[in-house]
């Protein structure tokens, strides 16, 4: 099962920002030009297979990434629209011996969420990632 964490490793790598500039979780000390990885807190039921558990051939992860860029709204928004394309375009990706086989995207484009206390404009973006069902499960 691809996990929150290894979706960060995925962002990570793209080169975007810094590997240290790139997180889950709550940082008490947010960089400029960094993005975070949440889990996208949704209400509604699980995905099931038909015929039970035992016939699903994939998870769903959807997730929510926040870009905390700069004090230029233009080169946030730059940013977070480079993002925005890697991701609708992903395809058959492996990380962490993990395979990603889609996103379904869950905004048109990157939402602008304002500025932090500290004048730091943040971008936010919603997935969900379609990802091939561990091999240990598959048993």
């Amino acid at each position: 099962m691809v996990t929150l964490a290894d979706i960060r490793d995925y962002i990570a790598g793209l080169g975007i920002v810094k590997n240290e500039h790139c997180y889950i979780g709550k940082l008490d000390t947010k960089h400029e030009e960094s993005i975070g990885c949440y889990h996208l807190r949704r209400s509604g039921t699980p995905h099931t297979a038909l015929g039970g558990e035992s016939n699903r051939t994939f998870d769903v992860l959807p997730v929510s990434f926040l870009i905390h860029w700069n004090r230029n709204a233009a080169q946030t928004d730059q940013k977070a629209n480079e993002l925005y394309r890697i991701i609708q375009d992903l395809k058959n990706v492996t990380v962490n011996n993990k395979q990603i086989k889609f996103c379904i995207m869950q905004v048109p484009y990157p939402q602008d969420v304002g500025t932090d206390e500290t004048g730091i404009f943040e971008m936010v973006i919603e997935a969900e990632f379609y990802c091939g069902k561990a091999e240990k499960e598959e048993e």
